[in-house]
């Protein structure tokens, strides 16, 4: 489900920002040089726990119907560490869980989404899926000040999953979207949970929920348990976690219907 990668080459830090990502060349398993947006462990706030928040939702977005980079496991090799030319950064890379996780750069002619980007009748739907994937992860991260989401004409790419799935740390209110009143959050202007499409698709009459619904019903408990073998040895510190996501992603499954309700009720 996901391949496997060494760190070859260092560019450059991507962009400023809390999680400090790297932009790398990777060489894959069967032998393609790409380049990759890769995360560490040391620096984020979650560590490992937030790399493998990052592998769940790329697999989950997938299965539910929505576009994503490419993910991939990263060996970081003790040479490539002590290749970095700078002190700050080779520190964060010796430091780190040695497998990153990282995402294939989407290249320039992605760009990210911005305030003066509208949702056309054709993205529609694909809009309506994101943001009930974001309600359904507890993911509070994609909002107008950090869209987290890669724009090319008419195609969206979801990118950064690592604060969806911790439940336990989102308290006020829990991850509970079969809850009326449970969303509320994501339609409030300002509030640290709007989410970048409620304005845009608050009071549209032609919205539809039934791929959604077909696409979280069509995930299987067999599915389910290849995220939880898949999960590297060298994350395996984070199974307890991944365990509470994955009984959580079963509780939307079984709840689809009134989460598409509440889903459905906040967007009226």
């Amino acid at each position: 489900m996901i391949r496997r990668a060494t760190a070859i080459g260092f560019s450059r830090q991507a962009v400023p920002g809390r999680t400090q990502p790297l932009r790398v060349t990777i060489l894959t398993e069967d032998g393609a040089e790409l380049e990759a947006v890769m995360k560490i462990s040391t620096g984020i706030e979650l560590g490992t726990e937030a790399l493998m928040n990052e592998m769940l939702g790329s697999l989950l977005a997938a299965d539910v119907g929505l576009a994503v980079q490419e993910p991939f496991f990263v060996q970081l090799s003790a040479e490539f560490c002590e290749s970095i030319p700078f002190p700050a950064t080779q520190a964060r890379l010796t430091s780190s869980c040695p497998l990153a996780f990282a995402c294939l750069d989407a290249g320039k002619q992605w760009r990210g989404w911005n305030a003066t980007d509208r949702i056309s009748p054709a993205q529609e739907a694909a809009a309506v899926a994101i943001m009930a994937f974001d309600a359904f992860t507890g993911n509070s991260d994609r909002r107008p000040g950090n869209p987290n989401l890669l724009v090319k004409d008419q195609g969206w790419r979801l990118i950064d999953h690592e604060n969806g799935f911790s439940y336990r740390l989102r308290l006020f209110p829990r991850c509970q979207p079969w809850v009326v009143g449970n969303l509320a959050g994501m339609i409030a202007p300002g509030s640290p949970g709007e989410h970048i499409f409620a304005s845009h698709l608050i009071g549209r009459e032609t919205l539809s929920f039934a791929q959604i619904k077909a696409n979280w019903l069509a995930l299987s408990d067999a599915r389910l348990a290849q995220y939880d073998a898949i999960l590297p040895a060298e994350w395996d510190a984070t199974r307890p976690h991944l365990l509470e996501a994955l009984d959580h992603i079963r509780r939307v499954r079984e709840a689809v219907d009134p989460c598409l309700t509440e889903l459905q009720r906040i967007l009226s």
